[in-house]
């Protein structure tokens, strides 16, 4: 076992793969013939090295069908220009599936090679020595991962300064509008520009309900951010005030500026009447009273969303408003490629490596749906690709993704994040029509944050 952990740079001089000379030349020294007046006499001539091993790599995920055909094409890429690697690909139904498959095939000796995750929490997949840290494999490149990558999305993969997973795809919460709506109430665009202070809560209110015609039409679909849920620990950011002070580990909820951000998102529906309620919904056309199929319906002027997904309108971008000193609206979130404990490691890595170049990156965050690449010299090809392609505006995602924290500032980290989303939920639910004021809220949410989240020593 610990042989194959160590291994580096076994087979990769023999495999040709594909991502530039450079990525070949780190991989290990070529052998180049003698010139021929130099050649040494034939019977004492070394043999020629032998062809790589066949090899084939097992990748885990939890996709949707149509994300895992454009996988496999991608890998196909791969395998074209190194015929001695096949990956193939086990694709589970759930992330508890796929966690459960990881564990089995460790435990029998022929562990997963590498996987896709946005798991919040993988703490016991070290401990139990499940994953293998990657830091060796980056300088063995001569890699550096902050400068290759976006910083940010490096923070929730590192644990005791060791990095454990690469940021495979990203997004970004954003504000897509409604081009017609915002046309039709004789608005100007909101500013691609996260630095743009013009852009704050009191002018987003102001577009809400220009928008907003009785119960025919609402101005907003009640989003917050795509990893608010029903605990609204997203909500303070956008006046400047995070949930988690993670230095300290206490919840910053029942913060007078946090408050201030969950008393904004509630008046908006209840106050100002600017989201519709889910009775509203059936007036709409909407196909149901989620947030998606309000927006979706058409009748919805602006949306708060993390990805792309194509609509029967017109639709445009902008960047998220911010009442603060500084853009810190929304959150970030970038699932990342793990690599366990392989009996292929040099291989695993090539494939790994590969995937981290601008053009299959760029791919393979298009096939997750996502629309930002954390590779920072493709950070916006996801997003020109899909301007060009299907017309979708996601360049304020990618302008976004440079401010916005990472998602749930580290509390998704902690096993326990599911039990304190438990707790939250009534509580939550409570807030969320009116029966519990946004300090009541703000209040119980920290004291079960900070009762649940980190174990007590």
């Amino acid at each position: 076992m610990e042989e194959t952990r160590l291994s580096r740079r076994t087979v990769l001089a023999a495999v040709p793969v594909a991502g530039g000379a450079a990525f070949l030349a780190a991989c290990g020294t070529a052998q180049v013939a003698a010139p021929m007046e130099e050649a040494a006499p034939e019977e004492k001539a070394e043999a020629a090295p032998a062809p790589a091993e066949d090899v084939e790599l097992t990748y885990l995920s939890r996709d949707s069908d149509s994300a895992t055909v454009k996988v496999r094409a991608l890998f196909d890429k791969f395998e074209a220009a190194n015929p001695n690697i096949t990956i193939t690909i086990q694709n589970m139904s759930s992330g508890d599936e796929a966690k459960t498959k990881l564990l089995l095939q460790a435990a029998s000796g022929v562990p997963i090679d590498f996987l896709r995750t946005s798991w919040g929490s993988f703490a016991d997949l070290i401990e139990g020595e499940i994953l293998s840290p990657l830091d060796d494999f980056f300088k063995a490149d001569g890699l550096v991962p902050p400068e290759h990558f976006l910083p940010n999305a490096l923070t929730h993969w590192t644990v005791g300064g060791v990095l454990y997973g690469w940021p495979g795809s990203g997004n970004c919460d954003a504000v897509i509008l409604n081009k017609a709506l915002l046309d039709n109430a004789g608005l100007e665009p909101p500013p691609i520009d996260p630095t743009d202070a013009s852009w704050n809560m009191e002018k987003f209110l102001d577009y809400a309900k220009a928008m907003t015609n009785g119960t025919e039409q609402f101005g907003h679909n009640g989003g917050v951010s795509a990893s608010d849920g029903t605990r609204g620990h997203q909500r303070g950011a956008y006046f400047g005030q995070i949930s988690w002070d993670a230095e300290r580990k206490v919840a910053m909820m029942d913060h007078p500026t946090f408050i201030e951000g969950l008393a904004y998102w509630v008046d908006l529906k209840l106050k100002h009447r600017v989201v519709p309620l889910p009775e509203d919904a059936e007036g709409l056309g909407a196909a149901g009273t989620g947030r998606r199929a309000l927006w979706e319906s058409g009748k919805v002027g602006m949306t708060i969303t993390n990805g792309y997904r194509q609509v029967e309108f017109e639709a445009i971008g902008a960047t998220l408003p911010f009442s603060a000193e500084k853009n810190i609206s929304g959150r970030s979130w970038f699932p990342a490629i793990l690599i366990g404990f392989s009996r292929f490691p040099d291989e695993t890595w090539a494939v790994n490596r590969w995937m981290m170049e601008p053009e299959p990156n760029t791919e393979f965050t298009l096939a997750m749906g996502h629309t930002i690449s954390a590779v920072q010299t493709a950070v916006d090809m996801p997003a020109e690709q899909l301007k060009a392609t299907i017309g979708f505006d996601a360049i304020a995602h990618a302008e976004q993704v440079k401010f916005s924290p990472p998602a749930s500032y580290g509390m998704n980290a902690y096993p326990t994040w599911g039990e304190v989303g438990t707790a939250l939920r009534p509580h939550f639910q409570a807030y969320d029509v009116g029966e519990l004021t946004p300090a009541e809220y703000g209040r119980v949410a920290t004291d079960i944050i900070n009762e649940l989240l980190v174990p007590k020593e």
